[in-house]
C-alpha cells in the first residue's frame, strides 16, 4: 500500500478503537473520514496532529502547546546550537583569525537593518514592549542595544566580541577579543556561549505572532510590518520545503493586510467558523508571558493560553456556538508558529545574522557582501538555511511523535486488556464445557 492508504488505516484504526471505548462507556462516537494530511506528502506535523485530534481531542492539542511551551525551547538550544556550529564551518575553518578581526584590527562594519530585520533594537528593553522583546538574561541582543545607546563606546560581547555603534553611519563595528587560533574555533566557542533561545522572549515571540500585541505597541509602520512579514512568509515556505522564493500576487494582497491589522493591534482570524476579531491589550500579554515564562506544568500552561480566547475577543455567541472549532483552529496555529519562531531564531535573529556577516567577510577579506535585504540573504544562504530548517524540523516532529506515542498507549492499554480479558472469558468457557 502507497502513503496515503497507509495514513487512512491510521484513522480507521484508531476510530474503531475510540468507537469501542464510547460505546464501552455509553457515548455516541463521532466518525470523521476527511482530513487533509492524508494528502500532505511533505509535512507530517498536520498528520500527527490530526491524529492527536482523532486519538484525543482538541484538548490533546491544548496539551502539545503546553508540553511545547515548557520543554522544547531547553531541547531546541542544544540541538540548535550543534546544527549552527556544523553549518557554520566554512572551507577556512582552519585557518588564523583574520588581522582585520583581531582586537587590534579595524573589524568589519555592519549596519544595524542589516541584522535587525524585525526592528527589535529600536525598542528600549526597559520599556512595557521591551519586557516581551529581550530576554530575562544578558545576550548578543542586550549587548548591542547597549552599544547603541551609548555611542561610540566598544561593549564586550561574551568576553569573545567587541561591538562599537556609531551613530553617524548607523553601523556597528564588530571584533574578536578572544585568543582562539582559528576561525573555526572563535565560531564555535561563540556559538557555545551564546543564548540561541531566552524562554522568555520565545514564548512571547510566539504569542505575538498570534496577537500582534507587541507589534501594535512598538509603533512601526505598515510599510516596515508588510518587509518583515515577507521574511516571515519565506521561512514558512522553506518549512514547507518550497524554496522557489516565489510570493503570488495573492499572498503579497494577504500579507499587506495583516500588516495593516497588526499596526491596528486588531487581528482577524479565521478559525474555521468564519472571521473573529482578536485583540489582546499588551498588559494581558505581558501578564501572561510572566505566568507561563517559568512554568513547568504543561496543563497550567495550556490552560494560560486558552484563557487568552475569551481575554481577546467579545464575540461571546460566536465562541459559545464554535468552541470546538475556534480551539482546535487556535492551538494548530500556535503549533505552527513554533515551528516558525525556532526556524526564524535560527536563521533571521540578529544574532545569527551577525555571524553570517562574519563568515562572509572572512572569506571578501573582512568586506561584508551578501547581507543587507533579508529577502535576498535568504537566497544567498538558502543550502545552509535549508539545512539548519530541516535539523528543527526533524525535532519538533520527534518530539510531537513522541507525543503522539504516549496517547497512543494510553488509548489501546484499555483495549487490550479488555481483548485479553475476552480471550481469557472464552477460554475459560472452552475448559469448563471440557470438564461438565
Amino acid at each position: 500500500m502507497g502513503l496515503i492508504d497507509d495514513k487512512k488505516n491510521v484513522f480507521t484504526t484508531i476510530g474503531s478503537y475510540v468507537s469501542l471505548i464510547q460505546r464501552t462507556a455509553g457515548k455516541i462516537d463521532e466518525v470523521y473520514n476527511l482530513y487533509p494530511s492524508i494528502n500532505n506528502k511533505k509535512d507530517v506535523v498536520p498528520f500527527l496532529l490530526d491524529t492527536l485530534k482523532t486519538t484525543v481531542g482538541t484538548d490533546a492539542l491544548k496539551q502539545t502547546v503546553g508540553e511545547l511551551f515548557t520543554k522544547v525551547a531547553d531541547i531546541a538550544e542544544t540541538q540548535i546550537k550543534e546544527v549552527l556550529k556544523k553549518q557554520l564551518t566554512q572551507f577556512n575553518a582552519g585557518a588564523s583569525i583574520p588581522t582585520f578581526f583581531q582586537s587590534t584590527g579595524t573589524g568589519i562594519q555592519v549596519p544595524v537593518k542589516d541584522i535587525d530585520t524585525y526592528g527589535k533594537f529600536k525598542t528600549n528593553p526597559n520599556s512595557d514592549v521591551g519586557s516581551l522583546l529581550y530576554g530575562t538574561t544578558e545576550n548578543f541582543d542586550s549587548k548591542v542595544y547597549e552599544a547603541i545607546t551609548f555611542d561610540g563606546t566598544p561593549v564586550t560581547i561574551f568576553d569573545m566580541l567587541q561591538t562599537t555603534y556609531d551613530s553617524t553611519t548607523d553601523k556597528i563595528t564588530l571584533k574578536s577579543v578572544a585568543s582562539v587560533p582559528s576561525i573555526g574555533e572563535w565560531m564555535s566557542d561563540y556559538v557555545d556561549k551564546a543564548v540561541i533561545i531566552d524562554k522568555k522572549e520565545f514564548l512571547s515571540n510566539v504569542m505575538n505572532a498570534v496577537y500582534g500585541s507587541a507589534t501594535a505597541a512598538q509603533g512601526k509602520s505598515v510599510e516596515e510590518v508588510y518587509k518583515e512579514l515577507q521574511v516571515s512568509k519565506l521561512i514558512e515556505q522553506l518549512i514547507e520545503d518550497d524554496d522557489s522564493f516565489e510570493i503570488s500576487q495573492d499572498e503579497f494582497d494577504a500579507l499587506l493586510q495583516k500588516a495593516q491589522a497588526l499596526v491596528d493591534g486588531v487581528i482577524y482570524y479565521d478559525m474555521g467558523c468564519g472571521l473573529m476579531a482578536s485583540e489582546l491589550p499588551l498588559n494581558d500579554m505581558i501578564s501572561l508571558i510572566q505566568q507561563i515564562s517559568g512554568a513547568t506544568d504543561s496543563f497550567a500552561v495550556g490552560n494560560a493560553v486558552e484563557n487568552t480566547i475569551y481575554q481577546s475577543s467579545t464575540d461571546d455567541e460566536t465562541i459559545a456556538e464554535n468552541k470546538e472549532t475556534i480551539r482546535d483552529g487556535f492551538f494548530q496555529k500556535i503549533i505552527r508558529i513554533i515551528q516558525q519562531m525556532l526556524a526564524e531564531i535560527a536563521t533571521t535573529s540578529p544574532q545569527i545574522r551577525a555571524l553570517m556577516a562574519i563568515i562572509d567577510a572572512f572569506q571578501h577579506d573582512g568586506v561584508v557582501t551578501k547581507i543587507g535585504d533579508a529577502v535576498n540573504d535568504l537566497k544567498n544562504f538558502k543550502v545552509m538555511i535549508k539545512c539548519i530548517i530541516r535539523e528543527i524540523m526533524k525535532m519538533i516532529n520527534e518530539f510531537i511523535f513522541k507525543l503522539v506515542v504516549s496517547y497512543l498507549i494510553s488509548l489501546l492499554a484499555p483495549i487490550i486488556k479488555k481483548i485479553i480479558q475476552e480471550k481469557i472469558n472464552q477460554y475459560v468457557g472452552i475448559l469448563k464445557s471440557l470438564i461438565t
